[in-house]
């Protein structure tokens, strides 16, 4: 079932003209805390999110914000607020690479759900 809503979610992306050319992940990460931080920690690479997926237990009401941290500075790259909804996808509207010791840091006012994090390397 994974392996479909994945196929699902990469045509749709595909559809929207994201590229997804290349090596790429996925990862699945808890929101019990309300944030998730994913930090580039190697010295000779570099990733660009293509997707953050995330579903939460049953209908929820929120916000969820992604930003970018380099160099202690933030930035805001998406922000949305939801209503009686039990998953939302966000799609960066450009390809913003992370270098060594960027962090994106994904915000939930919900805590009842479960985030994928779509990355293809660089």
């Amino acid at each position: 079932m994974k392996r479909l809503i994945l196929a699902c979610v990469a045509a749709a992306l595909a559809g929207l003209g994201v590229a997804l050319a290349g090596p790429g992940w996925a990862t699945s990460h808890s929101l019990a805390t309300g944030s998730v931080t994913v930090s580039n920690s190697q010295a000779n690479s570099s990733w660009v999110p293509v997707a953050v997926l995330i579903e939460y237990a049953g209908p929820s009401t929120g916000t969820v914000d992604v930003r970018r941290v380099s160099q202690g500075v933030s930035v805001v790259l998406g922000l949305t607020a939801f209503t009686n909804t039990a998953s939302l996808v966000w799609v960066p509207d450009a390809a913003f690479s992370f270098g060594p010791g960027d962090v994106l840091v994904i915000g939930s006012s919900e805590t009842n759900g479960v985030l994928q994090l779509m990355r293809r390397g660089e």
